[in-house]
């Protein structure tokens, strides 16, 4: 069976710029990059390559990026790394990566407040000292918060900028310095590179505490041995986001046709308001979740209920709960489509909505 997969924002397929670096990577570069000898600096050559090339993604200076294991690594480390607040405030949608070290903040004495929906946060929130953690784009739904709007009332106010962006990179345009943020959080696998590597971008100036010294890797920022090849393919695929980008109109155009045809069949769509190209998640009230997902994937349809990490856990979608809190029955049938340029195209997406139009009918809760 050819599987069609609708599940880009859980990891996007593999892009060939990234295959072809890891697969010289893995043939060159197996060595500790803080070694010494040759083998060592020619994987430490690569290595900061791959820091350059997420660096000018980004309108970043090498300097300013802290290569990670991943998203979540780089979340936790903005997050728990940057001093203790007086104060976090983030949102109910956040990823679990974001909610987690704020938990552990408000274990430690420091007030938490997470906003509901697309609640903006009122002025006396953003005083110096809080920590305002901005999940940019809804990981579920796709919702698109104002960070131009956010950073320059929090900056004005003297509140920090922390920002996941995991979900915004190769999907919206974005430079560091367009706007007063702290840090920004990045992972590779959202934008054709493998699993396993992620980045902080952490403007200059910023004392950043490791939350696992190790050897004192990354300027004792991170410690622990990096994934080369992981890396390499990451830089290599953020060479690529100028292509991810000019390939979203035609992404949106497909999730267009997936949603017209999920709200034919009785579907009502998750989060009203400006959101990304790369999503749209549906509710349909006579299925759960994970029973509308297995039917799916039986007939060759690749979607989610919501979170990766989170999917294999019978319960109620948060980042729709947290949309749509008066109709619990969103939650619990919500399904995420989730797409991108890799592996679609028109064909994949007309068999996706015969799927549907096949499975959606034989609704059995």
């Amino acid at each position: 069976m050819i599987v069609i997969y609708l599940d880009h924002h859980a990891a996007t397929p593999l892009g060939e710029p990234a295959r072809r670096a890891m697969e010289a990577a893995a043939a060159a570069a197996w060595a500790n990059p803080s070694s010494v000898h040759a083998a060592g600096r020619a994987a430490r050559a690569l290595l900061e390559r791959a820091r350059e090339q997420v660096a000018a993604a980004l309108g970043a200076r090498p300097a300013e990026v802290v290569l990670t294991s991943g998203g979540t690594e780089a979340c936790d480390l903005a997050i728990g790394g940057l001093g203790r607040p007086e104060r976090v405030v983030s949102w109910r949608l956040a990823h679990p990566a974001v909610l987690a070290p704020c938990a552990t903040w408000e274990s430690a004495g420091v007030p938490q407040l997470l906003l509901d929906g697309l609640e903006v946060p009122a002025d006396d929130l953003l005083e110096p000292g809080t920590l305002l953690v901005v999940p940019w784009v809804g990981h579920e739904t796709g919702n698109v918060l104002d960070l131009a709007a956010l950073a320059e009332r929090a900056h004005r106010r003297g509140a920090r900028v922390v920002v996941d962006a995991n979900q915004a990179l190769g999907r919206l345009p974005f430079r560091m310095d367009d706007w007063p943020v702290a840090a920004v959080a990045i992972a590779s696998h959202k934008i054709g590179g493998p699993a396993g590597a992620g980045a902080l971008v952490l403007r200059r100036g910023l004392e950043l505490a490791p939350r696992f010294p190790g050897g004192g890797q990354e300027r004792g920022r991170r410690g622990g041995s990096p994934g080369v090849a992981a890396l390499v393919g990451f830089g290599a695929a953020c060479g690529a986001l100028a292509d991810r980008l000019d390939a979203m109109p035609r992404v949106a155009a497909w999730r267009d046709r997936l949603e017209a045809a999920g709200i034919h069949l009785g579907g009502v769509v998750n989060g009203a308001g400006p959101r990304v190209a790369s999503v749209t998640n549906l509710s349909f009230r006579a299925w759960k979740s994970a029973h509308l997902v297995a039917a799916l994937d039986l007939e060759g349809l690749a979607t989610s209920a919501g979170a990766a990490c989170s999917s294999g856990l019978a319960e109620p979608s948060p980042g729709v709960a947290a949309l749509h809190p008066d109709e619990p029955w969103r939650a619990a049938s919500a399904l995420r489509l989730s797409l991108g340029p890799e592996g679609l195209d028109d064909d994949a997406i007309d068999r996706a909505v015969a799927i549907l139009e096949r499975v959606v009918p034989r609704a059995t809760i």
